[in-house]
């Protein structure tokens, strides 16, 4: 992936596996974002969800169903967001993608990819432990299923980490930021 700023766009370039990654990642956000906290999988409405601040502050039941609410709505806010950014990668060509986002919405295309990192990880169980592995050799006795998860999580820091560089005030000299196909 490589990325630029250029005035108030954001421009991720990414090869065609990073583009087949990314996209199915924000479809399958898209489908949770739409599902009403109480259908969506307890696991994940435990960290996107959760209501222990409620008990804390002392809310009732229903204060706390209204934020949860509202919350969700915070959260549906975003999929507009998204289905820009899937237009963008649609296809099916071997090419890469160029993925185009305004300054104003660079916030909140970081907000849901950390939704989506938070979702894989209450889904497959992985803690600070799995986090900090970095020997993706050794990753792999996770099972496919965490270990997949794990690679996206740590794929989604990475773009997480390249676009807030992008849209900080001290880093608009930078001109572009990433790597190669190559990866991190």
């Amino acid at each position: 992936m490589r990325a630029s700023r250029k005035g108030d766009r954001i421009r991720l370039a990414l090869s065609s596996g990073e583009r087949a990654v990314l996209r199915h990642v924000l479809e399958s956000l898209a489908s949770a974002y739409r599902t009403p906290p109480d259908r969506i999988d307890p696991r994940v409405a435990g960290v996107w969800y959760s209501d222990r601040g409620c008990r804390a502050a002392g809310m009732t039941d229903e204060e706390a169903r209204e934020w949860t609410r509202q919350l969700h709505g915070f959260k549906g806010e975003n999929l507009a967001l998204i289905e820009r950014c899937l237009e963008q990668l649609r296809g099916t060509g071997a090419k890469g993608a160029a993925l185009v986002i305004p300054l104003d919405g660079a916030e909140a295309f970081v907000g849901a990819l950390n939704d989506h990192r938070l979702r894989m990880a209450a889904e497959h169980a992985i803690g600070q432990e799995e986090m900090d592995l970095r020997d993706f050799g050794a990753a792999q006795s996770l099972g496919m299923g965490r270990h997949g998860a794990l690679m996206q999580i740590h794929f989604l820091a990475w773009i997480i980490e390249v676009v807030l560089r992008l849209i900080a005030p001290e880093a608009a000299d930078w001109g572009s930021v990433g790597h190669g196909a190559d990866g991190p």
